[in-house]
């Protein structure tokens, strides 16, 4: 008789994730124990004294990294320490602050920055599959990375990760945390009700739509194409305001996957800047990455998507 595995080991990226102090609504639970070496470990470690990091040329007042260990603080709300890529330690500022605001930050830069230690790329940005391939969303917050993916999920898209998107060494996107954050408005126009959605820290008006709301990728999916989202021209402007354009210098590609790395000062950080620059050539070689400006409004979006095959056109437009 196979036992039920505990509550609190989840899976994410190829990983195992042991939280005894932490629930992580976020992340579906494993099936069953992974073994040490594919195992990271979430812990309370409040009242303990973390050993002093040496200075390094891109620390800053919030911010300490050497090899293979960072911490950083969010002033009122907890420090975290990730080491090895395998730990994730926090140390919460008061009883005032919750789990749900250390699991939000745990989620990001926490696990962020374990999987840059395993020596994986990580992104920021959504990746969505389909018919067996996959494309990554790119853009600064608030472009509409999210509300895109939100939409392709209307259309038969699988969520394969949101916010953090890690891509293997053979070119697959792993299947990350299988969420989407909305901002209020967008949550509203696709017809969800906010009230009834956790927030991802309070005061902020960006919301959870998780579980059975979201169809999501199980297996690793080999990378089909990027998207960059652009930011939307002046009104007035002349051509198609939304063409999708190749991005054909490979210079060009290669300064677009450093900007939208996923915090890419603890890559600096960490000495960790060799090993992502090798991955990121490998992918702007043989990944085409096309520019995209969706229109705005939920419904003239999903009219877009309908006309607009993006499990191909970013291969298309750089023929």
């Amino acid at each position: 008789m196979v036992e039920s595995p505990p509550s609190f080991t989840y899976t994410a990226f190829g990983l195992h994730w042991h939280s005894p102090d932490l629930p992580l609504r976020e992340l579906p639970l494993a099936e069953q124990a992974g073994a040490p070496e594919a195992l990271v470990t979430l812990c309370d470690e409040t009242g303990t004294t973390w050993p002093e990091l040496a200075p390094g040329p891109h620390d800053n007042p919030t911010l300490k990294m050497g090899p293979m260990d960072l911490r950083f603080t969010v002033q009122g709300t907890a420090g975290f320490r990730i080491t090895g890529g395998d730990r994730i330690a926090w140390q919460r500022h008061d009883a005032t602050v919750s789990d749900v605001e250390i699991s939000a930050l745990a989620l990001s830069s926490g696990v962020g920055a374990a999987l840059i230690q395993r020596g994986l790329l990580v992104l920021h940005g959504n990746a969505l599959a389909k018919e067996g391939r996959a494309i990554v969303c790119l853009g600064r917050s608030g472009a509409g990375k999210s509300t895109l993916a939100y939409a392709l999920m209307q259309q038969g898209w699988q969520l394969l990760a949101d916010d953090l998107v890690v891509i293997s060494s053979d070119g697959r996107v792993l299947p990350g945390i299988p969420r989407i954050q909305l901002w209020q408005d967008a949550a509203k126009a696709f017809g969800l009700d906010p009230a009834s959605l956790p927030r991802i820290r309070r005061r902020v008006e960006k919301f959870v739509v998780m579980g059975a709301s979201v169809q999501r990728a199980l297996q690793p999916v080999p990378l089909q194409a990027f998207y960059l989202i652009q930011e939307r021209p002046p009104e007035g402007s002349e051509g198609d305001q939304t063409a999708i354009l190749p991005i054909q210098s490979q210079k060009e590609a290669a300064l677009h996957l450093r900007t939208q790395t996923f915090q890419h000062q603890f890559v600096r950080g960490m000495g960790m800047e060799a090993r992502h620059f090798l991955s990121t050539a490998q992918l702007q070689g043989r990944v085409p990455m096309a520019t995209l400006q969706p229109p705005q409004g939920i419904h003239p979006l999903l009219d877009w998507l309908e006309r607009n095959d993006l499990l191909r056109a970013a291969v298309e437009a750089r023929q």
